[in-house]
């Protein structure tokens, strides 16, 4: 028998011991970061977890899982439910076992949904997991076993071990990187691989309001940012670097690592670091930390490589320049409300398009 619970009802460090074993679970399963993405705004802990009742309560599930209200007309339009590196199952479950589990846990994400008038739930399964790592052959979506809409894109993954060394990761970067880099050099720019403190936290967000503006773009709450330098940080999940024009730091970088891999992850910056090539000479050093320490892949984020123009188009090209390869990032929804989700989904297209202004 199997048994649904919120993760409230489960001791941190047994709800991590199963993330840190399971080859589904990755970084975005452990308490750590499920506590700092309940930080943003109008967003609610939601996660659950499945144990074995008749094997002394052994945990055989996580779902990490946040409830997102809108900011108005919550009542009527209710929220969205996101799951960010989706179901980890335990490896080890029979086949029968397995699919019971998968069954609880659909019941669970139904009667939350029912609770709280959900109108979607999105997942997404983490790239750098081990068990995505592990793929060799084509696979389908692992999230077709909760009968989602598959809403796959992919991520800029640089493999850091290459046979040449840090050699070889140098010429795998586009000209455009090694460019700036150069630039970045001769601008005397210097870089420091840390561990983030408190100490820390009041630069960074000084630099992620300049960084919003700039971008036009709401900030996060200090809370969140706050739990990414203390509780996160404390559990060796985040190295960052900060890169500096002579004793003025002009952008700060956090990567988060877990399970032998790093992920480009949160940075902010003033105007002088992207005038000054900061932010891809701290990625470059930072490759170059990570390929020292051992780890296996750096991810660099979601890629767009159909992005023709405009904000995508920068940012993929920004991404891929670091020498990455494409892997697949695996997403999926499941639709509660499927007529209130369509017309909103209409709206978002037009005001997108300009067409409603």
């Amino acid at each position: 028998m199997f048994k649904a619970s919120p993760r409230t009802d489960c001791p941190a460090t047994e709800w991590n011991a199963a993330a840190d074993s399971f080859p589904k679970a990755w970084a975005w399963h452990r308490t750590e970061l499920l506590d700092a993405r309940s930080a943003w705004r109008q967003t609610n802990d939601a996660s659950f977890y499945i144990s074995e009742v008749s094997n002394k309560g052994r945990i055989v599930a996580l779902v990490p899982l946040v409830i997102v209200m809108p900011r108005m007309l919550s009542g009527w339009i209710g929220g969205h439910l996101e799951s960010t590196g989706g179901p980890a199952i335990h490896p080890d479950l029979p086949q029968k076992s397995m699919r019971k589990v998968q069954e609880c846990i659909l019941t669970e994400l139904d009667a939350i949904a029912m609770k709280h008038k959900i109108r979607r739930a999105d997942f997404s399964v983490a790239p750098l997991s081990p068990e995505i790592r592990a793929i060799d052959r084509p696979v389908p979506n692992p999230l077709c076993n909760f009968d989602v809409k598959d809403r796959s894109t992919q991520s800029w993954m640089l493999p850091l071990q290459p046979a040449a060394g840090e050699d070889g990761l140098w010429q795998g970067l586009e000209h455009r990187a090694r460019k700036q880099v150069k630039k970045a050099e001769r601008n005397g720019l210097s870089v420091e691989m840390i561990s983030p403190t408190a100490a820390l936290l009041d630069q960074y967000y000084d630099l992620h309001l300049k960084t919003c503006v700039r971008n036009s773009l709401p900030p996060h709450p200090r809370d969140y940012f706050q739990a990414i330098f203390e509780d996160v940080s404390k559990s060796l999940l985040c190295k960052t670097c900060v890169v500096s024009a002579g004793k003025r730091v002009i952008s700060i970088q956090n990567f988060l690592v877990f399970k032998n891999c790093a992920l480009y992850w949160t940075v902010a910056s003033d105007d002088d670091a992207l005038q000054l090539c900061g932010n891809d000479y701290g990625i470059w050093q930072a490759i170059r930390h990570f390929h020292a320490a051992g780890l296996d892949f750096l991810e660099c984020g979601e890629a767009f490589p159909g992005a023709m123009q405009g904000k995508q188009k920068g940012l993929n090209d920004f991404k891929k320049s670091f020498g990455g390869e494409l892997y697949p990032y695996y997403r999926g929804s499941i639709e509660y409300r499927p007529v209130l989700e369509g017309i909103l989904g209409i709206m978002r297209s037009l005001r997108k398009s300009g067409a409603a202004t």
